[in-house]
């Protein structure tokens, strides 16, 4: 291999290797690239894609899995808890949109005199903003729950920020009569309050475990 495709072959590895946490390539950058161009094959100028592949796989892996060990149980059982909760957001977010026409019923029973213009109305400044505000949240589970497995502690204080506004939003949607017109719904977000409930009382938990071990 000529020094000028080693060269560009380095190059193109350590643009690669950037998947990684800094801290990590640090300390095994070196090795690994020592590795991948011993393994690469004569007058070879870039990366295989397979290689590429693998190098990205295994980077994003690196950084989103939890750093939190495997000691604490409380922290990983909130993490579940976490991602369950997106999930049902996501539940919640097909099933508001699959009951749609259940939910014209109900509300056209209860308002006889309602028009078309007006359902389309509380569609597209109710029912649809409803949906993608739950796909966010899913988003912002998993998001909270990885900068938790990070160790991050603002996130914990994020997320019972988050459940008091659900709790809110709850409570004002049964004052609003979502018991009435959107029962599927309802469940879904009462169940999804509960999985936010033990997530909070999870987290406080294993708070309270480390603190002790803290002070020591």
């Amino acid at each position: 291999m000529t020094p000028a495709a080693a060269a560009d072959l380095e190059r193109g590895y350590r643009r690669w290797l950037r998947w990684y946490p800094r801290s990590f390539r640090r300390e095994h950058g070196d090795e690994i690239l020592a590795v991948l161009l011993a393994g690469a094959g004569q007058g070879r100028r870039r990366p295989d894609p397979v290689e590429c592949l693998d190098l990205v796989r295994g980077g994003l892996r690196m950084r989103l899995r939890p750093s939190v060990p495997s000691s604490d149980r409380s922290t990983r059982r909130a993490l579940g808890l976490m991602c369950l909760g997106a999930a049902l957001e996501l539940a919640a977010a097909i099933s508001l949109l699959a009951t749609v026409d259940d939910v014209r019923s109900a509300v056209a029973s209860a308002n006889p005199g309602l028009t078309d213009g007006e359902w389309h109305a509380v569609v597209a400044g109710h029912i649809e903003p409803t949906a993608l505000a739950a796909c966010a949240a899913a988003g912002l589970w998993l998001w909270l729950a990885w900068a938790i497995g990070r160790g991050h502690r603002w996130a914990g204080i994020a997320f019972a920020v988050l459940w008091c506004v659900n709790t809110y939003g709850l409570v004002d949607g049964l004052a609003g009569g979502s018991a009435a017109y959107a029962r599927g719904d309802l469940a879904i977000a009462i169940l999804l309050w509960l999985v936010q409930l033990a997530t909070v009382a999870t987290l406080l938990a294993a708070r309270a475990r480390r603190q002790p071990l803290a002070r020591r």
